[in-house]
C-alpha cells in the first residue's frame, strides 16, 4: 500500500501515514488537578475500550500501542502477549517506546473490542522519597496513565481500517484500586461502580518522541512453589518461605468462603527471633501523609499488596503492575481463625524481568562454584527491567554498577539491543554542558557529580564504555558514530575542566569493606586518590574509543595534552617514595595500574608486585569496590594470579561471597556480610553490584575469552581442587564448548568444540604441555580437538 491509500479512521477517510499518526494520546478525566497528598488514595485504575465492526473478512490487522506507565491488551476478551510491566522505561520526555503486535487471529468479523488496562508504572511516579531524600516524581517525566494506540486492518477486499485512539473511546474503572512500582497493589473483586459515565479526554502527551520498542521484553520466568507454609506466631499471621530471594510476583487463591482483607508483607529475611526483617527491602519513606490509611511522611516503605475481597468466590491473586523482591511472604488477615490450608492454596512465585537471551553455561566439580555462578546471574536478572538497576530495593539506573558488571553481562545474556536502549538512556538525559547523570533516567542523584545533574566521574565512564563494547564485542561500529555528535559534547565537558577541580569529583571505588564514615557520609578508601585517576581513565578511554573514529585533530591533541597533564598531576600528588600510592590500599593500587600510572615496564611490575603482596598481607581478602572488584578478576589473570582469584572465590571466612548464600540465597547482597554486625553500612540482599567475578569464570575456569568482539582466546586455568569443569559461550562466531576433567594429579583431558572456520589462540601456562592432540569433525561445520595435558614447565602455545 501507499502513503495515498484512503483509510477509513473512525469514520472518517484519510491519507496513511506513518505508525500512530492518526492517534491520540487519551486517558479517562479523573481530576486533573490532584495533589501529591492525595496521591496514596485509592481509586481505580484506568480501562479504556473500544468497539468496532468489521463488515468484510479480516486479512491482516496490527496494532502500534503504548500505555504509560504501564498497560495491558486485550483483543475480544483474550490478553495479548505474556509480557509484564510494559511499557520500557526511559525519559518519556525524549523517548516513548511503543509496542506492535499482529492481531489477526483475535479479530472476527463482525463485533470485535478493544480494552486496554492502564497503571502507573514509572509514568505516574509516587511522590515518595527512596533512600528518605530523592522525591522521583519531580525529576522524572510524569503525568496521568494515558494511551495512545493504532489498529489497522485489511479486509480481504483490500479495504484499510484503522481504528485509532481518540476521545470516542469509552473509560471504565479497573480493580486496581491503587498501584506503585515500590509499594505494591491493592485490588478488590468488587464489581465497579458504574452509575455515571465516564469520560474519555484527549491530551498532549508526553514529549519524547514515537520510536518502536527494540529490546526484549519483560516476561515471568522462574517458577517458585514455596518451601514452608505455616501460622507463626512470632508475626501474628502466616508465614510462607520460598526458600531463595527472588524479583518477582506471588500468586495464591483465596477461598471462597473468606469475606474481608488480606494483606500480603514482603521481605527478604527474618531477624533472629524469627520476626520478619523489612530492612534489606525499605527503599524509603512514604514522603506524604495519609490519615486515612494511618500513613505519615516519614514512614518506612514496606512492600506489600492488599486484597479486598466481597465475593463469595475463589479470588485469584497475581501480580500485574509492580514486582518485589522477597523470599518471606506474611499474610495477615482481619479476622480470619480457620484452618491455613482452607485460607490459602495454589501458592506459587515467579521471578520477573527482561526476556534476554542466555549465550552461556557453567557447570564444575565444585558445588560452592555452581551456586556462585548462579546466583550471579539470577541477581544480575532480577534487576533488569528494560535497563540496568542497581538493586531491587532502589532500582535506579546507576551508571557505575553498569561499568563494573559489562563484562559478566557479555559473558551472560545477549544484551547488544539492551546496551543501545541503555546508552540512549543516558544520551537523552544528557545536561546541556554535556555532563552524563548519575543514573538513566535521571532521578535527581549528583552524589559528588561534577556540576549541575551531572554525575560523578566513575558513573560518567558508562557512556564511552558502553559505545566501546557496542563497538567492540558486537562490531557495531554504525552505531557509535550514529551518536558521536553526543560523546564528543561529553569529551569536551570533561575537557572544559581544570584538572585541580575535577579530580574530587567522585566517589572512588564505592562499596569497599575498607570505606568509613565521615560527616556522616560514606568515604572510600583513598577516595581523593581514586577519584583524580578515575578522571585520567575516563580520559584514556575516551582516547581509545576515538581512534577508530573521525574525532577533530584538535580535540585529540587536547586531549592527549590532558592525559599527560592529568598523570603528571597525579603521580606528583600522590605517588610515595616506595611506589605506592596514597596510603597503599588495594584500591589505591588496581586504580594506579587500571589507570597506568607508572613511567616504564619495571615500575609497572613493581606496582603489580605491590597489589600481589598487600592482597596476601590482607589474608587473600579482596578489599575492593565495585571498580576495584571487577578490574582485579582482569588484572590479577593478566599477572597470572588465579589461583588468588580461586582462593578468594572459595574462601570460606568472612568476608567472603559463600556468606551471601547463606540460608538457602541464590542472590548476591549489596555488602559482605559480617556476622559481628560490623558492616559499616546495612544494603540489599538483592544487589548485583559484586557479581563481576563471573568474566574471570568464563575467560579461565571455562577457559573462553573474546577479546574486541572478534579474537577468541582458549586460556584455561586448572584449578587444584577441582576434578572437571565444563562451559559454552556463543559468540559472533558461533558457539564455542569446551571442558576440562582431571585425569590424576599429573594429567588433564582438555577438549573444544568450535566452527572450523574460527580463529582462536590457544595457550597454556608454564605448568602444563600437550602430550597428544586429536581434531576430529562435529556436527555442523565444527570440529573439536582434544588435548592430553600433562604437568610440564615450558609455556606451550598452539593456534591460528
Amino acid at each position: 500500500m501507499t502513503a495515498t491509500d484512503p483509510l477509513a479512521i473512525n469514520g472518517m477517510v484519510l491519507p496513511l501515514s506513518d505508525s500512530l499518526c492518526q492517534a491520540s494520546w487519551i486517558t479517562r478525566l479523573d481530576n486533573p488537578l490532584e495533589k501529591e497528598a492525595e496521591f496514596l488514595n485509592e481509586r481505580p485504575n484506568i480501562i479504556l475500550e473500544k468497539e468496532f465492526d468489521v463488515s468484510d473478512e479480516i486479512k491482516e490487522a496490527s496494532i502500534d500501542i503504548c500505555g504509560l506507565g504501564y498497560y495491558t491488551l486485550s483483543v475480544n476478551g483474550h490478553s495479548i502477549g505474556d509480557s509484564y510491566l510494559n511499557n520500557d522505561v526511559t525519559n518519556y520526555d525524549k523517548t516513548v517506546y511503543y509496542d506492535s503486535y499482529d492481531i489477526r487471529k483475535y479479530l472476527k468479523q463482525g463485533r470485535n473490542k478493544l480494552s486496554v488496562e492502564l497503571a502507573n508504572g514509572w509514568y505516574n511516579a509516587a511522590p515518595i522519597t527512596i533512600l528518605g531524600k530523592y522525591n522521583v516524581r519531580k525529576q522524572l517525566a510524569v503525568g496521568k496513565p494515558c494511551l495512545i494506540s493504532q489498529l489497522t486492518i485489511t479486509t480481504a477486499a483490500d479495504e484499510k481500517i484503522v481504528i485509532a485512539s481518540d476521545s470516542s473511546w469509552e473509560s471504565k474503572p479497573g480493580n486496581y484500586l491503587f498501584n506503585n512500582l515500590y509499594i505494591g497493589e491493592v485490588v478488590t473483586d468488587a464489581d465497579p461502580v458504574t452509575d455515571t459515565k465516564q469520560k474519555t479526554v484527549k491530551i498532549a502527551g508526553p514529549g519524547g518522541r514515537l520510536t518502536p520498542g527494540f529490546i526484549p521484553k519483560i516476561k515471568r520466568q522462574k517458577h517458585y512453589l514455596p518451601a514452608v507454609v505455616a501460622n507463626c506466631s512470632a508475626n501474628g499471621g502466616i508465614l510462607i518461605d520460598f526458600g531463595t530471594i527472588l524479583s518477582g510476583h506471588f500468586l495464591c487463591d483465596i477461598a471462597a468462603a473468606y469475606l474481608g482483607q488480606v494483606t500480603f508483607l514482603y521481605a527478604e529475611e527474618l531477624n533472629a527471633d524469627g520476626t520478619i526483617s523489612f530492612d534489606s527491602s525499605i527503599s524509603g519513606t512514604y514522603g506524604v501523609t495519609d490519615e486515612e490509611h494511618g500513613i505519615d511522611t516519614g514512614d518506612p516503605i514496606i512492600q506489600k499488596d492488599v486484597i479486598k475481597k466481597n465475593k463469595q468466590e475463589i479470588f485469584r491473586f497475581e501480580n500485574q503492575y509492580c514486582y518485589h523482591s522477597f523470599r518471606y511472604v506474611l499474610v495477615n488477615t482481619e479476622s480470619y481463625t480457620g484452618a491455613l490450608e482452607e485460607l490459602l492454596s495454589n501458592i506459587q512465585a515467579y521471578s520477573v524481568y527482561t526476556d534476554l537471551a542466555s549465550v552461556s553455561r557453567f557447570e564444575s566439580s565444585s558445588d560452592e562454584l555452581n551456586r556462585l555462578w548462579d546466583a550471579a546471574r539470577n541477581t544480575r536478572l532480577n534487576n533488569i527491567h528494560s535497563y540496568f538497576e542497581d538493586c531491587t530495593r532502589e532500582r535506579f539506573g546507576y551508571g557505575g554498577d553498569i561499568v563494573a558488571l559489562l563484562d559478566s553481562h557479555l559473558y551472560s545474556h545477549d544484551v547488544h539491543n539492551l546496551l543501545k536502549k541503555v546508552f540512549m538512556d543516558f544520551a537523552n538525559d544528557q545536561t546541556p554542558e554535556g555532563g552524563i547523570p548519575q543514573t538513566a533516567p535521571y532521578v535527581g542523584i549528583m552524589t559528588n557529580g561534577t556540576s549541575n545533574r551531572a554525575g560523578s566521574l566513575g558513573w560518567q565512564l558508562v557512556f564511552p564504555v558502553l559505545a566501546a563494547k557496542i563497538e567492540q564485542y558486537y562490531q557495531d561500529k554504525a552505531f557509535v558514530q550514529e551518536h558521536l555528535p553526543e560523546l564528543v559534547k561529553h569529551l569536551e565537558y570533561l575537557l572544559a575542566f581544570d584538572f585541580d577541580y575535577i579530580r574530587y569529583c567522585c566517589l572512588g571505588d564505592w562499596g569497599s569493606v575498607d570505606a568509613s564514615i565521615q560527616n556522616k557520609r560514606i568515604v572510600s578508601p583513598d577516595q581523593e586518590f581514586c577519584s583524580a585517576s578515575m578522571y585520567l581513565t575516563l580520559l584514556e578511554e575516551y582516547k581509545a574509543l576515538f581512534a577508530a573514529h573521525d574525532v577533530s585533530e584538535t580535540m585529540m591533541e587536547t586531549l592527549g595534552l590532558r592525559i599527560v597533564e592529568a598523570r603528571s598531576a597525579i603521580i606528583g600528588l600522590f605517588r610515595n617514595e616506595d611506589g605506592s600510592f596514597a596510603s597503599g590500599t588495594q584500591s589505591s593500587t588496581i586504580f594506579a595500574l587500571k589507570a597506568c600510572l607508572f613511567r616504564d615496564g619495571e615500575e609497572q611490575r613493581a606496582l603489580e608486585a605491590k597489589l600481589v603482596q598487600r592482597i596476601h598481607d590482607d589474608a587473600g581478602i579482596f578489599r575492593f569496590g565495585i571498580f576495584g572488584m571487577s578490574w582485579a578478576y582482569a588484572i590479577l589473570s593478566e599477572l597470572g594470579e588465579d589461583d588468588m582469584i580461586y582462593n578468594w572465590l572459595s574462601r570460606r571466612q568472612e568476608p567472603n561471597y559463600l556468606g551471601m548464600l547463606a540460608n538457602g540465597n541464590q542472590t548476591l547482597s549489596e555488602y559482605f556480610p559480617l556476622q559481628q554486625g560490623t558492616n559499616t553500612v546495612q544494603g540489599s540482599l538483592n544487589h548485583a553490584m559484586y557479581s563481576s567475578y563471573t568474566a574471570w569464570m568464563m575467560e579461565k575456569l571455562v577457559g573462553i575469552s573474546v577479546k574486541k568482539g572478534r579474537s577468541i582466546q582458549l586460556v584455561p586455568y586448572f584449578a587444584t581442587d577441582l576434578t572437571e569443569v565444563s562451559g559454552s559461550l556463543l559468540t559472533s562466531q558461533g558457539e564455542i564448548e569446551a571442558q576440562w576433567e582431571r585425569l590424576d594429579d599429573n594429567g588433564i583431558m582438555y577438549s573444544v568444540t568450535l566452527p572450523e572456520s574460527l580463529d582462536y589462540d590457544f595457550r597454556l601456562g608454564e605448568a602444563y604441555r600437550i602430550i597428544n592432540k586429536e581434531i576430529t569433525a562435529a556436527e555442523g561445520d565444527r570440529q573439536t580437538i582434544r588435548l592430553s595435558l600433562q604437568k610440564a614447565d615450558p609455556i606451550e602455545a598452539i593456534g591460528r
